[in-house]
């Protein structure tokens, strides 16, 4: 247990932006909605609510599909809502926590495996597909995590392939960075104000 409060640092929340928004909220269609909840991998695990995006598909194919258009409807606009910022503050503890799974590392260190509710991860995909291509293009080529489809492949084929043309150069050297329990360390107000500046419809 302590390996894992030691892995989740008690934190004071972070500082909201105070700065006025440049553009209106993101709102979203329906298409944009059912494309989202589609991408979702077969099998994907639920949050603590036991809710899968398979459950919602199904809602919305075979013999749901007589109450998919408005299940559709009113999913999106609940979809909207939480775009513009206006989930309720009652459910934020819910909406924004997800419980761990510890899994032993090879090191016999812990990696905690958090899960998300169903209803967090599809509005995050929903702002994450409005704003991807223009975010991949303002961080440039030297990153694999935004926008970049299958991005960590692509960095293990690239290294290995490098070192295979190399591999006789006695003055080749490959060096490999893992921060420290990096994701619950970083500055949230920082991100939160970056977000704010770069891509201000998704910042609410």
């Amino acid at each position: 247990m302590k390996a894992l409060l030691d892995k989740h640092p008690i934190l004071p929340p972070p500082a909201l932006p105070v700065d006025l928004l440049s553009e209106p909220p993101l709102v979203v269609d329906v298409e944009s909605v059912l494309g989202c909840i589609k991408s979702f991998p077969k099998g994907t695990s639920c949050g603590r609510d036991g809710l899968r995006a398979q459950h919602i598909l199904d809602a919305l194919c075979g013999e749901g599909s007589a109450i998919a258009v408005g299940l559709l409807k009113a999913i999106t606009e609940v979809v909207n809502l939480w775009l513009g910022g206006r989930c309720l503050v009652a459910l934020a503890e819910f909406v924004a926590s997800a419980p761990l799974t510890p899994l032993l590392k090879p090191d016999n260190g812990i990696r905690p495996i958090a899960v998300g509710a169903i209803w967090r991860r599809l509005v995050s995909k929903v702002a994450m597909k409005s704003v991807g291509n223009e975010m991949a293009k303002y961080l440039g080529d030297c990153q694999f995590g935004v926008g970049i489809p299958c991005g960590a492949e692509a960095v293990l084929y690239s290294a290995n392939r490098f070192l295979n043309m190399f591999h006789s150069d006695g003055s080749l050297a490959l060096l490999t960075v893992d921060f420290s329990n990096a994701f619950n360390l970083v500055d949230r107000t920082t991100l939160l104000q970056e977000v704010r500046a770069r891509c201000p419809s998704i910042s609410l």
